[in-house]
C-alpha cells in the first residue's frame, strides 16, 4: 500500500464509520501535523534523508550506502516509512483519557478495518479466532456491507 491508495481507501471508508457506530470527528489532515498510523510497505515511497551517521533513530528506519558515491559529503542515506498522510486523506479522531486526555487519531481506512476485524472475532480460551476471512480491502468492504445489513435487519 502507498499513500495514494491509503487516501482512496480512506475516502471510501469514511461514510461507513458513522453508520457502524464510530462517531468520532472526521477531518482532513494538515500538512505534517497528523499521523495516519499505518505502516507503508512500498519502499519506493519511503522518505529519504542524507546523513553522515550510521545509527538509526526512528522505528523502521535503516541506513543505505548509495553505490558510486564515495567521497561525497553525504555518504549515507537514511530511509524510513512516511508517517504523515497526503492532503485529502480522511482522518478520524477524538479526545481519549481521563486525567490527562490526549488527541487520538487514525485514518478512516484503519478505523474501518479495525472495526470490521473485531466484529468478526470470536474469543476462545486460546485467544481470538477469526470467524471470517478478511485479507484484502475488498473483504473489508464486503464485511462492512454485511454488518450494515445486520443493523438494518435488526
Amino acid at each position: 500500500m502507498n499513500l495514494r491508495i491509503l487516501k482512496k481507501l480512506s475516502k471510501r471508508a469514511a461514510p461507513y464509520l458513522p453508520l457502524l457506530g464510530d462517531n468520532r470527528e472526521q477531518f482532513l489532515p494538515e500538512a505534517g501535523d497528523n499521523y495516519h498510523g499505518i505502516f507503508i510497505r512500498a519502499r519506493k515511497h519511503w522518505e529519504r534523508c542524507p546523513s553522515v551517521h550510521t545509527d538509526c533513530m526512528r522505528q523502521g528506519e535503516y541506513v543505505i550506502k548509495p553505490k558510486g558515491r564515495a567521497g561525497t559529503r553525504w555518504p549515507f542515506v537514511k530511509v524510513y516509512p512516511p508517517s504523515h498522510p497526503w492532503h485529502g486523506t480522511v482522518m478520524v479522531g477524538a479526545m481519549s483519557g481521563y486525567y490527562e486526555p490526549e488527541w487520538d487519531e487514525e485514518c478512516a481506512w484503519a478505523a474501518l478495518a479495525t472495526l470490521v476485524r473485531y466484529h468478526f472475532y470470536d474469543w476462545d480460551d486460546d485467544g481470538p479466532i477469526s470467524t471470517r476471512r478478511i485479507r484484502t480491502p475488498r473483504d473489508v468492504f464486503r464485511a462492512a456491507d454485511d454488518m450494515l445489513a445486520e443493523r438494518l435487519a435488526a
